[in-house]
């Protein structure tokens, strides 16, 4: 019966660590479906999540969202578009709390990040771009190579 149980929960583990390893190929970066859309470029998400750009054209203040810092996600989003992974952001962060900068909203998961983004005006996320749905509209798609694209690419959903 041991045997059989610990059989088990290596399966379990093989599965949840794979699952982790093929990750989408695509990051939608979502926001409100009544945000007006524009191109979005690679140096304005990076303001945006350094909290450096605070507004939209449309002058609602931008409220940015982020996922877990150990979620497979964020670790592609930050290193790809911040240059660097979020556990090594945090002197950045200190530094700018006493300027009266906090870092951008955390929430636990892809759900909450879709939740927030479609009942917050000038909220903008990110998800997995297979997760996206009619609640909220996607404007840029950050591959996995790291490229931010303004048009959807290819996807392979399950």
């Amino acid at each position: 019966m041991r045997k059989v149980i610990a059989l088990l929960a290596f399966a379990y583990l093989l599965m949840t660590s794979t699952s982790y390893a093929h990750e989408p190929v695509a990051i939608a970066v979502i926001v409100p479906n009544e945000q007006p859309t524009k191109n979005l470029s690679f140096p304005e998400l990076k303001l945006i999540y350094l909290r450096k750009k605070d507004y939209w054209a449309n002058g609602k203040h931008i409220h940015a969202v982020n996922l877990p810092a150990d979620h497979p996600l964020r670790t592609h989003f930050s290193s790809k578009i911040l240059g660097s992974l979020p556990s090594t952001q945090n002197d950045y962060w200190n530094g700018v709390y006493f300027h009266g900068i906090s870092p951008p909203y955390v929430v636990n998961s892809e759900e909450a990040v879709l939740r927030y983004v479609a009942d917050t005006s000038g909220a903008i996320g990110y998800i997995n771009a297979c997760n996206v749905d009619s609640r909220v509209k996607a404007i840029a798609w950050l591959t996995e190579s790291g490229e931010l694209l303004n048009r959807l690419p290819e996807l392979h959903c399950n």
